[in-house]
């Protein structure tokens, strides 16, 4: 218990309570027309500005709006803001890989650079373009070098793109146990076994060998690095069966199940943030600590990607029962059925 947390924790309960529960979202949901559904959030937290909205990327901005006050919130609260800056950094982690992409013939809209960041875009895709990174913190001046390594021996995408996870999700978890932050070491290595497990799953999709596997795989998870490339040219059930008393066995049974049918990840992705929620959740019965703060923002952030999510699929015309398969659980009240 960090008593130097009072304070914020008083002010991050006071607005869990406008959290929306799932009962909410629902009902935005089966709100009958676009409008509909951006009325019922006049009474929430997305009220101010509601009005300006006129189609999805408008709603899109709103919603990054929202996130970017959230993150001034946090960063106001906080009493470790090396620790609360790993969700920061975050943002300039994916950046980077929009920024690369660009740089190398990718046609990309401004909407998908995040915001905030600890470097300002224009320094960020100066860098990249131009391969001089000498003003940019170590972290990420390292980051990009690796990429273009990478990039350049493998001319692969994806596989910089998992580089670029592999570095961020070692450094947070580095961060994390220097701070002896034991909720947030818990947090980094649920998120690496998921990352791995991804990671595993798709390179088996695509045929690739045992060598590419292991230059991808990150250290720090509960799950042994040594199973995943023992198992790697073996069946999916022989995989699920070391997982079988792990926590993540359910979830990935079920993922990989419905990839065999679809051909799609969508539902294991879904299943993967439900799952890093639910240890989430946790923060919310910790009195006094950092927990409250990580705990709220990572709900926020769901809460955002659920939104997201329902008023895409309504300007699209989605039927409801396919928006609903994609919602996340919420972090407070009832779930779903």
């Amino acid at each position: 218990m960090d008593s130097r947390y009072a304070y914020a924790v008083g002010k991050i309960r006071a607005r869990e309570v406008r959290l929306l529960d799932f009962h909410k979202l629902i009902s935005i949901l089966e709100a009958e027309s676009v409008e509909a559904a951006l009325k019922s959030l006049a009474d929430t937290d997305y009220a101010e500005g509601l009005a300006e909205i006129k189609g999805e990327d408008d709603f899109d901005w709103h919603l990054s709006l929202q996130m970017e006050r959230v993150y001034e919130l946090i960063s106001e609260l906080t009493q470790d803001p090396e620790l609360t800056d790993l969700f920061i950094v975050r943002n300039d982690f994916h950046n980077m890989k929009v920024a690369f992409k660009k740089k190398w013939g990718a046609v990309i809209d401004e909407k998908y650079y995040l915001v905030p960041t600890k470097v300002k875009r224009e320094e960020l895709l100066e860098a990249v373009e131009t391969g001089i990174f000498d003003r940019l913190p170590p972290l990420f001046a390292g980051a990009l070098q690796r990429m273009g390594t990478v990039y350049s021996s493998e001319k692969n995408f994806q596989l910089v793109d998992t580089t670029l996870d592999k570095i961020y999700l070692s450094h947070c978890l580095g961060v994390s146990r220097q701070a002896k932050c034991e909720f947030l070491e818990n947090f980094f290595s649920i998120q690496i076994d998921l990352a791995n497990i991804r990671t595993f799953l798709r390179l088996k999709e695509m045929g690739k060998g045992r060598d590419y596997l292991e230059k991808c795989l990150i250290p720090g998870g509960v799950l042994e690095k040594g199973d995943f490339l023992r198992l790697f040219a073996g069946s999916l059930e022989s995989f699920l069966d070391i997982l079988r008393f792990k926590d993540y066995y359910e979830i990935v049974k079920s993922g990989v199940e419905d990839w065999k049918r679809s051909g799609s990840f969508s539902h294991l992705e879904k299943l993967f943030d439900d799952h890093l929620l639910s240890f989430v959740k946790k923060a919310k019965y910790i009195t006094f600590g950092i927990e409250p703060l990580i705990g709220y923002l990572v709900a926020k952030e769901t809460e955002v990607k659920n939104l997201r999510t329902i008023m895409v699929g309504k300007f699209n015309r989605l039927s409801q029962e396919i928006i609903k398969e994609r919602l996340r659980e919420s972090y407070v009240g009832i779930h779903r059925a």
